[in-house]
């Protein structure tokens, strides 16, 4: 009797990278996440379309000195230091309480207790500033003369100056937790990173991020990480990028192909690309885990990109060009695969279809 062949038409992983929660997906219409990618994102370069491809990070960019109400802003230590009104280089106080553009100074405290040491301040047109320490958030609402200061979190913090990017009144700030979305007024702080990417983003020493409107997204730099972070506001989606290199990878799955205390044998692979794009290598990851398939993949990109070798982790490789590939016999046997895409060029993806077959019993 002939083995029942099960079979995966498999899209693009449309939720973007998801590293906290469980590794096994459903894959469905509605879409699946990745356990690793670089260069890559759900919305391809060739067409716009929304089926990914490769992607071209951004560099980091630095920050204007703080300027609100038409104050300058400096700080040192805890004290944050605010100039004469229309003058921005006069910090010299005056004991008239009359004036009311004259400088002032404050800490991030109430009413006599200790503020603690200022790392960044980020004004927002002429209603609120948001001030960080490394554990705190405050936001100074109307003049900082006498305008309340309150407190928005005694928990959360940022990383360092020039951590925080806006988007209209949203602020968007590296803390040690991750990345954190906030109102400029100091409304409805959020933690976003640490359901997907806990371990990549929690415990930065420092860092900058930059928002591009074309892109509709957050450029994250940590400080000293092996990539960069995009994170889509709109799709609330996480991809990582690096400007070292033009090459793009994704990891598809992980799939299990055999059944409980079973393996089994990847017959077929079909892919169809995008028109116009380039040439995809794909590679087949074979395990006995979900998990040891999508550290394997990850650790295989992370070589491919440093230029060291990966073929350890490769069962099976092959290549599609544009429109539909000829079919592979990769003959591929576990119970469980990652499958890996990759491009030195611009490419987009449209799908591909996996065969498999029970083939034996899996031990240990």
């Amino acid at each position: 009797m002939a083995l029942k062949a099960k079979t995966w038409e498999l899209r693009w992983p449309a939720l973007g990278i998801d590293r906290g929660r469980g590794h096994e997906r459903v894959y469905s219409a509605v879409g699946y996440p990745t356990p690793w990618a670089v260069n890559c994102r759900l919305e391809d370069a060739l067409t716009g379309r929304f089926r990914g491809g490769s992607f071209t990070g951004i560099s980091a960019e630095s920050k204007d000195s703080p300027v609100y109400r038409d104050r300058a802003i400096t700080f040192s230590g805890a004290v944050i230091k605010v100039s004469r009104q229309g003058s921005q280089s006069d910090f010299s106080f005056s004991k008239d309480v009359s004036d009311m553009q004259r400088p002032t100074l404050f800490t991030l405290a109430e009413a006599g207790g200790t503020g603690g040491t200022v790392v960044e301040v980020v004004p927002h047109e002429d209603r609120s500033m948001l001030c960080f320490t490394a554990d705190e958030t405050w936001v100074q609402q109307g003049d900082p003369l006498n305008g309340p200061l309150k407190n928005v979190s005694r928990e959360v913090g940022i990383v360092a100056a020039g951590g925080w990017c806006k988007n209209h009144d949203t602020v968007y700030f590296l803390s040690s937790r991750g990345l954190y979305s906030v109102g400029a007024d100091g409304g409805g702080l959020k933690a976003l990173s640490e359901e997907r990417v806990p371990e990549d983003l929690v415990g930065a020493s420092g860092g900058t991020l930059r928002y591009k409107h074309a892109d509709r997204g957050v450029y994250i730099f940590p400080s000293g990480a092996d990539v960069d972070w995009f994170y889509d506001t709109a799709r609330d989606q996480f991809w990582p990028f690096t400007t070292d290199t033009t090459d793009s990878h994704v990891l598809i799955g992980p799939l299990r192909i055999g059944g409980p205390n079973q393996k089994a044998l990847v017959q077929t692979i079909t892919g169809v690309m995008a028109a116009s794009s380039a040439t995809v290598t794909w590679r087949i990851i074979a395990g006995d885990s979900a998990e040891e398939v999508c550290d394997d993949g990850k650790l295989a990109i992370e070589a491919h990109i440093a230029d060291s070798d990966y073929e350890q982790y490769v069962s099976a490789e092959g290549a599609w060009s544009t429109g539909r590939a000829k079919t592979a016999w990769p003959r591929v046997r576990g119970a469980w695969i990652v499958l890996w895409l990759s491009s030195a060029s611009t490419w987009a993806y449209e799908s591909m279809v996996l065969e498999a077959v029970p083939f034996g019993r899996q031990r240990g």
